[in-house]
């Protein structure tokens, strides 16, 4: 048996354990219409820039040519933070005047055209966005990965724990669980109009009931004044104020997630890699982008006592200089950690990793397609 087929049949007995943790990032619902970063914030510099914001139009010179939307959110949050500490209610930079109120109604607004663009869908190839009348979000693609990885656990499902964490604001992955008859706990009470209740994840319940953790929030979560954190549904007029969607998209999420509820649901992501027994943390459509989520899954996999495996679903990035595709750093890294390299599997569209930066590939194969979310479900099939 070659080493790759020595690799691959031990993934599918990873594939298979009893206690799954499932990792998705934007890359699983782009086949579903929902924008990447960068068309995403080209798509909202053209709305901005449409309107002739002056307040947008300085920030946009301020910062490097290469800035995405989390960093606009990011520079535009801290320029409120100072502005609230100062004894004036306006800041000054580079001979641009900011006041508070032009900084808090532009922030809404890039919130609200990210939650217009992730509600109805955006074709960047097409130039085509989608609407309340016309959205053009598709769902098959996260019903065909419900359906299958259930399908392929059937006899496993009544015994089995399985929990899916998510940085996507999307309700996908909900709503593919739902119409696939899987009673989804997300951490509210209620029905489509819910409150905050993260008890509800430490009930136990009966089978086909699995508990979603959305780390960065979602576009149906609402930070009321008088009602606290609702997941709601659009278009209502019950809240105080509809745009103040519960999303943290800047580019310093570390300091948000040290506040309920992203404290709450980091510590359930940290608790659900840090147990003693056979375990596994599957990984789709993250590129490792965000530090504080590395930070945890390295931190858990360095505990002497850990036995999670690492299943990272991921395409390699094209280096031009070096005329080659490479992994992210942090994943090279892990794959030469002494402590835990053992359990750390990558399957990139080049081949799979494993122990080392090594690669194993099927004799006449030259690419993958198990990095994609259609392509992991092909494989779970």
């Amino acid at each position: 048996m070659s080493k790759f087929d020595q690799l691959f049949e031990e993934l599918n007995k990873h594939l298979d354990s009893t206690n799954q943790n499932w990792l998705f990032g934007a890359g699983i619902s782009y086949q579903s219409n929902i924008p990447l970063m960068i068309p995403m914030t080209k798509k909202i510099e053209e709305d901005l820039l449409q309107d002739n914001t002056t307040t947008f139009l300085s920030i946009k010179e301020f910062l490097p040519v290469d800035s995405h939307i989390e960093h606009y959110l990011s520079h535009i949050g801290d320029l409120i933070a100072l502005i609230e500490r100062s004894n004036k209610h306006e800041l000054t930079i580079n001979n641009v005047t900011y006041n508070y109120y032009s900084l808090v109604t532009l922030y809404n607004e890039i919130i609200s055209l990210i939650g217009d663009l992730v509600r109805y869908g955006y074709k960047e190839s097409e130039k085509i966005q989608g609407n309340i009348n016309w959205p053009i979000v598709e769902i098959k693609y996260h019903k065909a990965f419900v359906r299958t990885l259930f399908n392929r656990r059937s006899n496993l499902e009544n015994i089995t724990n399985i929990n899916f964490f998510t940085t996507n604001y999307d309700t996908l992955l909900e709503d593919a669980l739902a119409l696939e008859k899987k009673l989804v706990i997300d951490g509210f009470t209620g029905g489509s109009m819910g409150f905050w209740n993260p008890k509800v994840f430490n009930t136990s319940y009966q089978a086909s009931t699995f508990k979603l953790f959305k780390l960065h929030g979602s576009i149906d979560w609402h930070k009321d004044d008088e009602n606290g954190l609702i997941r709601c549904r659009y278009g209502t007029k019950y809240l105080s104020d509809n745009s103040n969607l519960l999303i943290y998209p800047q580019a310093t999420k570390y300091i948000e997630t040290q506040k309920d509820p992203f404290a709450f649901l980091f510590n359930k992501f940290r608790e659900s890699l840090n147990i003693e027994r056979d375990n596994v943390l599957v990984t789709c459509g993250y590129s490792f982008g965000d530090n504080h989520i590395n930070n945890e899954i390295e931190m858990s996999m360095s505990l002497p006592d850990n036995k999670t495996n690492l299943l990272i679903f991921i395409k390699e990035s094209w280096i031009e200089a070096e005329d080659k595709t490479t992994l992210p750093e942090i994943l090279i890294k892990w794959l030469d950690d002494s402590n835990f390299r053992n359990r750390v599997f990558v399957m990139s569209d080049q081949g799979l990793y494993n122990e080392s930066s090594n690669i194993e590939k099927e004799q006449g194969e030259n690419t993958y397609d198990w990095w994609t979310f259609e392509g992991l479900t092909n494989l779970l099939d």
